[in-house]
């Protein structure tokens, strides 16, 4: 995607919030709860009026990685907000900003140029990159929540019990918040996988299946996939539930890394 002045200005006000709900984990002044809410609301609406332009401009490709990457970083924060709205979850923006961040300053680093050739285009690939997006943004909270995990589970054992221990929700908040985000994701992504498959059986383009992006996608599923079933199945639990929930979200990252870096080869 180009270069604006609204995106420019989106990703300062994203940063703005980032700063801010960093500072507001680690030194808790109360004060901060309304500057960073503030300053998220208007990233969110100018990411808003950023995707508004873009479709305004006839740029409506599901092909072009760079509109996907602002998709799943609109899709995130959208989902967290989502989740505050149920749960007293507010600090996790702590670590989910940094992520919408990144994935929205990727968004910037690329021309507007189809990253997906013209023979695997079909009607489901716009189903099948919204329920992708959509599960990533689930995943991208399940990882946040993981993270929170993690560090407030080593306070706990340093017994660190004040400052940021006390502004993270409780353990077993972030583990059941971690476990439904991962469902709702893996939920998203077997909806992704079987409009995959279901694409590749029509146009018989098995080759697609063992490109490098679909076999890390693959990957993500089974990681999840694994993840899950030991929860249910073995009664897993905190840590180490939480750091697999990491890595899940570490290799759905890597398939959109992958789609970005092919499309910067071409376009270059």
């Amino acid at each position: 995607m180009l270069i604006s002045g609204l995106f420019i200005t989106t990703a300062v006000l994203y940063g703005i919030a980032c700063a801010l709900y960093l500072a507001h984990l680690t030194r808790g002044r109360a004060g901060l709860t309304r500057a960073t809410n503030a300053a998220l609301g208007a990233a969110v609406g100018l990411h808003v009026a950023y995707l508004v332009s873009d479709i305004a401009a006839g740029h409506t490709s599901f092909t072009d990685i760079y509109r996907v990457l602002s998709l799943v970083s609109f899709a995130i924060v959208a989902v967290f907000l989502a989740s505050t709205l149920r749960r007293p979850v507010t600090v996790l923006g702590a670590f989910i900003t940094p992520v919408t961040l990144l994935f929205f300053l990727a968004s910037g680093l690329g021309h507007s140029v189809d990253s997906v050739s013209p023979e695997v285009r079909s009607r489901l690939l716009p189903f099948h990159v919204a329920v992708n997006v959509l599960g990533v943004s689930a995943f991208a909270l399940a990882f946040g929540a993981a993270l929170a995990y993690v560090l407030q589970e080593r306070l706990l054992r340093r017994k660190e019990l004040g400052g940021v221990f006390q502004r993270l929700p409780a353990l077993d908040v972030l583990d059941s918040l971690s476990f439904r985000a991962s469902l709702v994701g893996f939920s998203l992504l077997t909806i992704g996988v079987v409009t995959g498959a279901l694409w590749v059986v029509r146009e018989h383009a098995s080759q697609v299946m063992l490109a490098p992006a679909p076999l890390m996608g693959i990957a993500t599923w089974w990681v999840f996939a694994s993840i899950l079933g030991l929860r249910v199945m073995s009664g897993w639990r905190g840590r180490r539930a939480a750091l697999g929930t990491i890595v899940g979200f570490l290799c759905a990252v890597s398939v959109l890394a992958f789609y970005a870096l092919r499309a910067g080869s071409v376009a270059s």
